[in-house]
């Protein structure tokens, strides 16, 4: 796959970010403790309960496609099931069905409490323990900002491509 070494270079950097959601995903759903393996939620559903407690009002599936830059909403909206089932969201109905909105509920916003303790505890305190750690994380940050605009970019170049064959 690499024929120079910035191409060498890229390869090794998308291993570790593949690798890095992976690990991310995991230790979500790990933080959702007895509610994630009592209701088969995953990390995925972890970070949409998130978006819905970080949010604090009614968000639609397009608003949480947004927030985190997907574009799968039959999958988002299997999540929003999962946590409806296990009583940690709810539906909000609009006028229409295009106005049908998600919220935390009580059970939700709790066991989301218990995620920030559990994440302070075994994430913030070990990243501060890092020389510099916040600088290291808000350099990271913007560089993968960065990077998701270049991913998106050539995505669009390569869905106009398609379009012309």
């Amino acid at each position: 796959m690499s024929a120079t070494s910035r191409e060498a270079a890229i390869t090794a950097f998308e291993q570790a970010l593949i690798c890095a959601a992976e690990a991310f995903y995991r230790f979500a759903s790990s933080l959702l403790g007895p509610a994630a393996r009592d209701n088969n939620l995953t990390g995925q559903d972890c970070v949409i309960l998130q978006q819905l407690v970080v949010a604090g009002s009614p968000r639609k599936v397009g608003d949480l496609l947004r927030f985190a830059n997907r574009d799968d909403a039959s999958n988002v909206q299997y999540s929003l099931r999962k946590l409806m089932k296990a009583g940690l969201a709810r539906q909000v109905r609009g006028a229409s069905k295009r106005g049908t909105a998600y919220e935390v509920t009580a059970e939700g916003a709790r066991i989301s409490a218990r995620l920030v303790a559990m994440r302070r505890e075994y994430l913030t305190a070990s990243v501060g323990e890092l020389s510099d750690g916040d600088q290291h994380l808000e350099a990271l940050t913007r560089a993968l900002g960065l990077l998701t605009g270049v991913y998106d970019h050539g995505s669009r170049l390569m869905s106009a491509q398609r379009h012309e064959d």
